[in-house]
């Protein structure tokens, strides 16, 4: 009975694919959205608010936009004009900032554009790095406004500490980190690129990012190599879902 089934299941799906069915999927690039459902949820937590810094594209490798279908929302910090039309079209729940996170708020840097939108970058040094290896074309370079992670959170969320921030500025990250006030904005997860730009699958890590992270109360919760998903110690240990 079971070699008659198997050879009706193989005429007809000759004729009719099968579904696919995926399984877990996620919307960030390496999977660290399901990282993140899975540490809130296990704490019990469903509701949630968030600040996407370096957004970039609003739906595919977006650390942010699983949550936005679930009901969350948030801050989507964006210098690249074009993609910051295109969120505030996909996500139109969401505050969305066309700016560029730096140390330093109220004034205006370069911002070097490049055929690949997500090389884009405030770094010169980065800049110059991309352009010589060839692979990729300097369209652009633009003055943008700077604002300040703390700048966000008093204009845009009133002041209250997000729960989750991801990072990604590529080539600023730690400066960004660095000059952040911990103490006074507590935020419990943040994800944040740790790994250098390379031209091939070899990407060393940023250790000075996670040593940064570390000395501020910070624990690495996971690691996808890309990014690591850092939670505040204090506030795992003493969240009461309740």
């Amino acid at each position: 009975m079971g070699k008659i089934k198997k050879a009706i299941k193989k005429i007809v799906f000759k004729v009719i694919k099968p579904p696919i069915i995926s399984v877990n999927n996620s919307n960030s690039q390496a999977g660290e959205d399901r990282i993140i459902q899975y540490l809130f949820s296990s704490m019990g937590i469903s509701s949630f608010s968030y600040i996407d810094i370096g957004a970039n594209d609003p739906i595919g490798c977006n650390n942010t936009y699983l949550f936005y279908n679930w009901g969350c929302r948030g801050v989507l910090v964006e210098p690249d004009l074009n993609f910051s039309e295109r969120i505030k079209s996909a996500r139109p729940n969401d505050i969305v900032v066309n700016a560029a996170i730096s140390n330093e708020g109220n004034k205006n840097a370069d911002f070097f554009v490049f055929n690949e939108p997500s090389l884009n970058t405030l770094s010169k040094e980065d800049a110059e790095m991309r352009v010589k290896s060839g692979m990729y074309k300097l369209t652009e370079t633009r003055s943008i406004r700077l604002i300040t992670i703390e700048d966000i959170i008093h204009e845009n969320l009133n002041g209250t500490v997000p729960h989750l921030i991801s990072l990604d500025i590529e080539g600023v990250d730690y400066q960004v980190l660095k000059a952040f006030d911990f103490e006074k904005y507590p935020v419990p997860v943040w994800i944040v690129e740790t790994c250098e730009y390379s031209e091939n699958h070899i990407k060393p890590k940023v250790t000075s990012i996670i040593d940064l992270m570390l000395s501020k109360g910070y624990f690495v919760f996971a690691d996808t190599y890309i990014n690591t998903i850092f939670v505040d110690k204090k506030w795992f240990n003493n969240y009461n879902a309740t």
